[in-house]
């Protein structure tokens, strides 16, 4: 007996599986199958993972000359119920106000270094509060990264998670997160240059913690024993690489999808 085609899969297990496939794929392969396919991809619960690659240049999506057009179409197939956003390089100020606007149930965003680059401003502070429902935030810069925090503090009140990589974190900022997170359950601060005294700080601050990187961190070195100590709480604590100085330099992926699992709620 010949076996069931894929095309006539009931349309919830499409849309079951479109919604994990990534969006490249979304984009520019499932709705090109069948009718079927191209059918579910209509389903607006296929484009809740609004996951783009950082850098579209070197993506099946550099034959789009705008891309804000590729951004605003994924954002308004999903009819405002993405609940994660990771937005490419070379956004403009316009992509990222409307991407945030009609992404109202975010709960995960990752942000490019190049938003602080934008000659339109940066406009990252006040779009806080557009994020109700926003846990996990994953950023490459760390500009005005304690007016973001205190815009958290106030607005994001199941924020759990924050991410900042190959950025120079200062006392001001460590001194924010304790304050103004001080139940935050993951932090990754990876690649960044940490003084001793602040990550000291933050360790003594933030007793909620499951999950920190400080891997490659410059600062201080990894095998502190009064860092390791105060640190023994954390079930996963990671500062592989780091040093006092900087010997060499670092490249870094964004990317903090294996600690995540670490800061679901109790």
């Amino acid at each position: 007996m010949e076996g069931r085609k894929w095309e006539d899969m009931e349309m919830d297990c499409l849309v079951n599986i479109f919604g994990r496939v990534g969006i490249e794929s979304l984009v520019l392969d499932v709705p090109f199958v069948c009718k079927s396919w191209y059918k579910a991809t209509l389903n607006p619960l296929c484009w809740q993972s609004l996951n783009f690659p950082i850098d579209l240049e070197y993506s099946r999506f550099r034959w789009f000359v705008n891309p804000g057009d590729l951004i605003k179409g994924a954002v308004n197939r999903s009819q405002r119920s993405a609940t994660r956003l990771d937005l490419p390089e070379n956004c403009s100020n316009k992509d990222i106000l409307y991407a945030l606007e009609e992404c109202p149930l975010l709960k995960l965003l990752t942000l490019p270094s190049s938003v602080i680059d934008n000659h339109e401003g940066f406009i990252i502070p006040s779009m806080i509060n557009k994020l109700k429902n926003l846990e996990t935030l994953m950023l490459q810069f760390s500009q005005d990264l304690e007016e973001i925090i205190a815009q958290i503090n106030l607005h994001c009140k199941n924020f759990v998670f924050l991410s900042v990589t190959n950025a120079e974190i200062s006392s001001d900022a460590a001194i924010a997160i304790v304050t103004l997170l001080p139940n935050i359950k993951g932090l990754a601060l990876r690649g960044c240059e940490l003084q001793r005294s602040d990550l000291v700080i933050i360790l003594n601050g933030c007793k909620e913690l499951k999950y920190m990187d400080v891997s490659n961190c410059i600062g201080f070195e990894s095998d502190d024993a009064e860092i390791l100590n105060l640190a023994s709480h954390i079930t996963t604590f990671k500062c592989e690489g780091s040093n006092l100085y900087d010997d060499y330099d670092y490249g870094f992926e964004l990317h903090c999808s294996d600690a995540i699992g670490y800061c679901a709620s109790d």
